[in-house]
């Protein structure tokens, strides 16, 4: 089967963009045709990618409302040049299926017309309620033709049912992890004991300024634990300057951005994972890769991640992100070690047995077959 992946900024940091890597590579690796079609990166390439086929970068068009000020949007979308030459692209890699992953909602209406154009089945995936933009609830009406909707989530699926026709019956596919990547794990980083947060670095999306105020409650109670931030983003200023204010600053570290290697050996020796998010994850796939090291969670009781964080069992679910709250959730774990390691072991179990990136592409693969012309058999399948 030939496979086109439509997502943007592909070789950026982003769970989408882990996605849609893993899911490539995975087909790849079953024998299947993939070939990805993604917008330009803003900057320098910083994640390192597994999919080693073709990717061809051009700009996916955004639709924009009409306006009084922008009467030339009357003009039909399909006439643009950037348009043809999506169109063109997508004609050319005579795919069977094309699975888009745009996050944006101002780009379905290309993508969606890109397929129409080249007769070729949509798949369209939903991540989240963030990606709006100017268009906003309209551009859903462009996925009406879909061959089929995925739904990272059940949250995710239930927060389109109202306004997208066909978000009822959208298939939840959830998120996967890469069971060898605990065993790709370094020696330990930093010298001393710590929770680890993995997130970019924007307040309006992450409570991360939260984390910090939590932390510099319990600090004093626990001198020997440092807070360790991974990731980047417009605001790592003003949290440096927050754990500076906040007389925590030399045991808040912020590491950056840091490689997967990296990523995987900071996960591996944390005592605990937090991230605490101001609007609902569509999953949050750090959650998983830090349950499948062996590492229980703090996250905030919204989205995705009731799905796949037990409260109680596998982590600790807060409800308002108040730096009180996070205070008693990151105290309750670290003194009780046991049930810390108990915990610990229960979320690997669960991530091993249910979030793996082999299952995923096998679910995916029975969508596309189901929305081939014919609905014909697979060429081959994924050895579970």
């Amino acid at each position: 089967m030939r496979i086109l992946l439509i997502c943007e900024a592909f070789g950026s940091i982003g769970g989408v963009q882990e996605v849609v890597d893993n899911l490539a590579a995975e087909l790849s690796a079953a024998g299947q045709q993939v070939a990805i079609v993604s917008s330009p990166e803003s900057g320098a390439r910083t994640r390192t990618i597994r999919f080693g086929g073709e990717c061809r970068y051009m700009e996916i068009p955004s639709r924009r409302p009409l306006t009084l000020r922008h009467l030339e949007r009357l003009w039909p979308q399909s006439v643009s040049s950037q348009m043809r030459q999506f169109s063109a692209a997508i004609a050319a890699l005579r795919p069977d299926v094309v699975s888009s992953h745009c996050w944006s909602w101002d780009r379905f209406p290309a993508v969606a017309a890109g397929c129409r154009r080249a007769g070729v089945a949509l798949v369209h995936s939903l991540f989240d309620s963030w990606g709006r933009g100017k268009m906003g609830a309209a551009a859903l009406r462009s996925l009406r033709g879909a061959a089929a909707i995925v739904a990272l989530s059940e949250a995710t699926r239930r927060f389109f049912e109202p306004i997208l026709p066909g978000a009822r019956a959208a298939r939840v596919i959830t998120g996967g992890v890469d069971p060898g990547g605990p065993q790709s794990a370094g020696a330990r980083l930093h010298p001393r004991p710590y929770i680890f947060c993995a997130a970019r670095l924007d307040r309006r999306h992450k409570a991360i300024d939260a984390l910090i105020a939590g932390f510099a409650l319990i600090a004093r109670g626990a001198s020997e634990v440092d807070l360790l931030i991974g990731g980047d983003g417009p605001d790592r200023g003003a949290l440096e300057a927050l754990a500076n204010a906040a007389g925590v600053g030399n045991r808040v570290r912020f590491t950056g951005a840091v490689s997967r290697s990296e990523l995987w050996t900071l996960y591996q020796h944390a005592l605990l994972f937090a991230m605490p998010s101001r609007m609902p994850e569509g999953l949050g796939l750090v959650f998983l890769e830090s349950m499948a090291c062996g590492v229980p969670v703090i996250g905030t009781r919204s989205g995705g991640t009731t799905e796949i964080v037990d409260d109680g069992g596998t982590g600790i679910l807060i409800d308002n992100n108040s730096p009180q709250e996070l205070a008693s959730a990151m105290r309750r774990m670290l003194d009780d070690p046991a049930a810390r390691a108990a915990m610990g072991q229960r979320a690997r179990a669960a991530v091993l047995s249910r979030f793996t990136w082999n299952r995923f592409a096998q679910q995916y693969l029975e969508v596309y077959s189901s929305c081939t012309r014919g609905n014909r058999e697979l060429e081959s399948s994924i050895e579970p």
